[in-house]
């Protein structure tokens, strides 16, 4: 966690998980188990699939500002027909019997976008292969709902940029379609040692078919990437209207833990002596008790060596209860009652406040308000095409 700092013993944090942009859709975290889940013996194709997995969305929102679009979609044509090596694969080995199955209708609609349809045919296409991957291992209805979510997002998603790109005229050369074909035929071939015949013929897809889905999710990508471009003026101003988003604090506190050696809660009794003990110190430091030294003295956490100090953090990276009356207080001043989190009764002392400057931060706002027109892009494309998930 690249911002995040220790400030309890025993790997307690106050400060939130950072998730540096990158913030999971609830399906996401299933899958993620799932993989992490898996056997050495399967380990390596599942995480070739997690990029598909996620869908185009989830990728879409990864892309920094400058990086080679074509490349991400690339990836996911690649994990895609990675699981139909892997369907192969599995039952080379003998996986014929799988622990987990789902049967689909081959006509089924399961979803539409405008008057495209997405059949049951083309979510076992993607979820067959994926039960012979996880082998013995038995999938709950959640995890499988999970991954046909995924798949179905993916699809949906695609087509409805794929659409809208095409609307707006936007094309792609077959030179770059070739390109992408041959980057992900070598990228086969190292990961799974399978020549372009073999997948052809194993497989049942022909060369065209890969072709027509690369130039899809070319034009897919071509047309969000350009929609949701932000420029560094438009990044600038958006910070000057929005500075208080930018402000960061400096404060110490003093941590009375509830929380025991092993990182079990203390009984009733005893947090309730542990705020007794909080107020205690709370009306020294009132009193103009040095703030610093009581920290050292009784803090039960790792900032207790610096005077309780937790140096400079912004809105988000703290629990609640504590960013909250952190952002309320005036420099030097201390918070008037004890605040209360998971891990126990804090004393706060806010020491400095500062504005992020905005050469600094002008790279991540870029990518943060790129993604938050990306996101809107995608809400009006789903309604402006009615994609309706059966």
């Amino acid at each position: 966690m690249s911002e995040d700092k220790k400030i309890i013993n025993d790997n307690e944090e106050i400060k939130t998980e950072s998730t540096t942009n990158e913030e999971s859709v609830n399906n996401d975290v299933v899958i993620e188990e799932v993989a992490e889940n898996n056997n050495g013996e399967s380990e390596e194709i599942v995480q070739s699939e997690e990029v598909a997995e996620k869908g185009i969305k989830t990728k879409i929102k990864k892309l920094k500002n400058g990086k080679n679009t074509k490349s991400i979609i690339a990836m996911a044509v690649i994990g895609c027909l990675c699981l139909g090596v892997g369907f192969t694969y599995g039952k080379s080995v003998g996986r014929t019997l799988p622990a987990t199955s789902r049967k689909y209708s081959a006509n089924k609609v399961i979803a539409t976008v405008g008057d495209t349809k997405i059949t049951g045919e083309q979510l076992r296409q993607k979820m067959e292969p994926l039960f012979y991957i996880n082998a013995k291992t038995k999938m709950t209805d959640e995890e499988i709902d999970a991954y046909e979510a995924s798949f179905i997002d993916y699809m949906t998603t695609t087509e409805v940029l794929y659409l809208e790109g095409k609307a707006e005229g936007i094309k792609v050369e077959k030179e770059d379609i070739e390109n992408e074909y041959s980057t992900l035929m070598s990228s086969l071939q190292q990961t799974y040692n399978i020549t372009e015949d073999e997948l052809i013929n194993k497989c049942n897809i022909t060369k065209e078919d890969i072709e027509k889905e690369l130039e899809k999710e070319l034009i897919a990508v071509e047309y969000i990437g350009q929609a949701s471009e932000v420029t560094e003026k438009e990044a600038e101003n958006y910070y000057n209207k929005n500075k208080d988003e930018f402000l960061r604090v400096r404060a110490s506190h003093i941590l009375i833990s509830n929380r025991d050696d092993e990182g079990n809660d203390v009984s009733d009794e005893q947090k309730k002596k542990n705020k007794e003990k909080a107020e205690e110190i709370l009306k020294q430091a009132k009193e103009g008790v040095d703030f610093a030294q009581l920290a050292k003295e009784y803090s039960q956490d790792g900032s207790s060596e610096n005077g309780g100090d937790l140096d400079f953090f912004s809105k988000g990276q703290m629990v609640e209860p504590f960013e909250k009356a952190a952002f309320s207080l005036k420099n030097g001043e201390i918070y008037p009652e004890i605040v209360e989190t998971d891990y126990g009764y804090h004393i706060i002392k806010k020491t400095d406040e500062k504005y992020d400057d905005f050469d600094t931060i002008k790279e991540e706002l870029v990518y943060t308000l790129g993604y938050e027109k990306q996101s809107n892009i995608l809400d009006n494309l789903i309604e402006k095409y009615n994609v309706e998930v059966k």
